[in-house]
């Protein structure tokens, strides 16, 4: 078969996208990877307090493409560096219906506590229930394919990504039903969740048809902490 050169450089572009991008389980906003550095602000003599919130646009790679401050009650003089601490705030990008990762926007906060010194992260402005709800919802969607996509990318951008936000709800997930069948393992089940997840990404990548929650997560978790 000979390719024009029109589609000879469309199929390149094809070859080049990671397959993950149009196999996700959605439909589901930007999220925030909190482990993720972000820039630091200078205080100062300036007090701690306040709050900014702003519409961040987040690419399809994840990066942010815009900052739109909607709120601040700091020192004014801090809005700048505080929407540096945006911009360079890391995401999981969106998710549409079909599952393919898109452009997207979320309105996040940052606060200015003692507790978080000149390293203030960005948050989710959603309340929680609303946020954890979604969640629970996408995480039972899941295929394996969408588990590795996302477990691999948390993993690059932070330290730590058992505690980032998929994971932290999908063990609150689990921990959730061995309680209400009585088992109350919740510390066991948080201190095996780390090596839960390596667990899972190694058998998903076995099976990436496979269901995420059902058919991997809850078998290698039962594993781990047994009745």
């Amino acid at each position: 078969m000979i390719l024009t050169a029109r589609a000879a450089a469309s199929f390149l572009v094809l070859g080049l996208l990671p397959v993950a991008v149009f196999a996700q389980s959605g439909p589901s906003d930007p999220q925030v990877i909190a482990g993720a550095a972000t820039a630091k602000v200078s205080m100062g003599n300036k007090k701690f307090g306040g709050h900014v919130i702003a519409t961040v646009r987040v690419a399809a790679d994840g990066h942010v493409s815009d900052v739109l401050i909607t709120e601040n009650t700091t020192e004014a003089g801090l809005e700048p560096q505080l929407t540096k601490v945006l911009q360079s705030a890391r995401f999981r990008p969106a998710i549409d219906a079909s599952g393919k990762v898109v452009e997207g926007s979320v309105e996040m906060k940052v606060e200015l506590r003692q507790s978080t010194g000149n390293e203030p992260k960005p948050v989710s402005n959603k309340s929680e229930t609303e946020l954890n709800d979604k969640e629970k919802a996408r995480i039972k969607r899941m295929r394996c394919s969408d588990f590795v996509w996302e477990w691999d990318l948390l993993r690059d951008a932070a330290s730590d990504p058992a505690t980032e936000f998929m994971p932290r709800i999908a063990t609150t997930m689990y921990a959730a039903a061995r309680t209400e069948a009585g088992d109350y393992v919740d510390a066991k089940i948080w201190k095996a969740a780390p090596k839960g997840f390596k667990e899972s990404a190694s058998r998903c990548k076995d099976s990436p048809s496979a269901p995420f929650w059902d058919g991997v997560f809850k078998s290698v978790m039962d594993e781990a902490v047994p009745k």
